[in-house]
């Protein structure tokens, strides 16, 4: 929706209890306690004003996370732990639209009446006029300036002290979107009715490059990874622009914005629902919404905490994706990032085995996890040299219609191996009794959920 406006084993275990006292039981809790934050991937919160219609959304320099209320005429301020403070402007029916950090410390928003607002971290609003209404997309510059679309066909300009000037683009009534910074230097915005990206030096120089789809209505986007830009088109595609201005479309999903967060991937909003992220390969995996469609999420950012931040507009609250999985030195994330691996061990010593293994008792811990390649990875227990365990998640999609758990031991302790599906919760647990030698595993009906 677009708003207008391993010698001998009991010798190793024996230097390895007093290894794991001294370094690994700290790392034990915090296992326990990053597994359980894991728990939902998405929340909610709630915007105290009824029908405010949060749009915009933009990690500050604060360390909170800033939105706009385009109906309620208010600037958000949510912390990372979900308390939203509101201000409202001193203009009614300002037409609230996007939001952006500053270089200066504060927080830019375009207001479609006709003005760019800045808001102090301590909640101080400033308005600055522009010469014609319409401002929308927002950004800060490389150049230490704010840049923003007008609806009249142009790119704005402001410095920090207010001063506004203008540039039209090339292509007689096409209309700006969205902008963003490019990794060359350049600021670089999207043209929906014209099906073009543009690109403007700091100068006010414009070039602009058609979309190869025809409709494709490209609104978000945002610098990537890889020194490109990329965008999000109503047509279902994700582009890539390279700074000369070679576009690749990929298949996607159709939504407003889009995002450069964690694994280094695209996160973006779609319109059915959903949070996607994708590989700069194309790869998309969706996190639905709890309110569905009926949301509708309008604009993502990431915040300052590592998490993914989002607006619903109609749902009128502001949402926040945990990434589901984190290679946090006890956790191995697979198979671009959606299978969670853990292993357990326990020794002669304890007095526990299986799943319920109560970890930082004598003789019992959590594997130490290093991850080899995207889809493998292997564990120790007692020192770093000494592997005990390799794990691999493979997609097999293509061959039986499921992914594939592999997995090898060098050990004969106890060993409990968890797997999680992060897309779907399901969870698949194997074990290796105490004093026998770890068998290999071979689970190719593992995980039937594909792709």
């Amino acid at each position: 929706m677009r708003i207008p406006m391993r010698r001998s084993r009991r010798k190793v275990l024996a230097r390895g209890r007093r290894l794991r006292f001294s370094a690994v039981t700290l790392a034990v809790l915090a296992w326990a306690c990053a597994d359980t934050s894991q728990a939902q991937l998405i929340t909610e919160f709630g915007v105290p004003t009824v029908g405010s219609g949060p749009l915009g959304i933009a990690s500050g320099p604060d360390g909170n996370i800033w939105f706009t209320e385009n109906t309620g005429n208010k600037i958000g301020r949510i912390t990372p732990a979900g308390v939203i403070t509101e201000f409202p402007l001193p203009v009614p029916n300002s037409s609230l639209q996007y939001i952006t950090a500053g270089p200066d410390g504060n927080v830019w928003f375009a207001e479609g009446r006709g003005a760019i607002g800045r808001i102090t971290p301590t909640g101080v609003i400033t308005e600055f006029p522009t010469p014609i209404n319409g401002p929308s997309g927002i950004t800060a510059g490389p150049d230490g300036n704010i840049w923003f679309v007008e609806r009249n066909f142009r790119i704005g300009r402001i410095t920090t002290a207010g001063v506004v000037s203008d540039f039209p683009i090339p292509t007689a009534g096409n209309q700006a979107i969205r902008i963003g910074a490019g990794a060359d230097g350049n600021l670089w915005f999207t043209e929906a009715g014209g099906d073009k990206v543009g690109r403007i030096t700091t100068a006010g120089v414009m070039t602009e490059f058609p979309i190869p789809t025809v409709g494709a209505d490209a609104l978000g986007i945002t610098a990537g990874p890889d020194g490109n830009m990329w965008f999000i088109e109503k047509a279902g595609n994700i582009g890539r622009i390279t700074p000369a201005g070679a576009i690749t479309e990929f298949p996607a999903r159709s939504g407003e914005a889009i995002t450069l967060g964690p694994y280094g991937q695209l996160w973006f909003v779609e319109d059915d629902g959903k949070i996607g992220r994708m590989t700069t390969a194309g790869v998309v995996i969706d996190y639905p919404i709890p309110g569905g469609s009926n949301s509708s999420p309008v604009d993502i950012t990431t915040g300052p905490d590592g998490n993914i931040w989002f607006t619903e507009l109609n749902g009128n609250k502001i949402g926040r994706l945990t990434p589901p999985c984190s290679d946090n030195g006890l956790t191995l994330c697979l198979n671009n990032f959606r299978f969670r691996v853990s292993a357990t061990f326990v020794t002669a010593n304890s007095t526990e085995s299986g799943p319920a293994v109560r970890l930082g008792e004598d003789g019992a811990g959590a594997g130490q996890a290093v991850k080899l390649t995207d889809d493998s990875g292997y564990f120790w227990f007692f020192t770093a040299g000494n592997v005990e365990l390799i794990v691999k998640a493979l997609n097999g999609c293509s061959f039986n219609g499921s992914y594939w758990v592999f997995a090898a031991g060098l050990t004969n302790v106890g060993v409990t191996i968890t797997v999680t599906d992060t897309l779907t919760n399901t969870v698949k647990t194997y074990l290796s009794p105490l004093n026998t030698a770890f068998q290999p595993i071979q689970d190719t009906s593992a995980f039937a959920a594909c792709p």
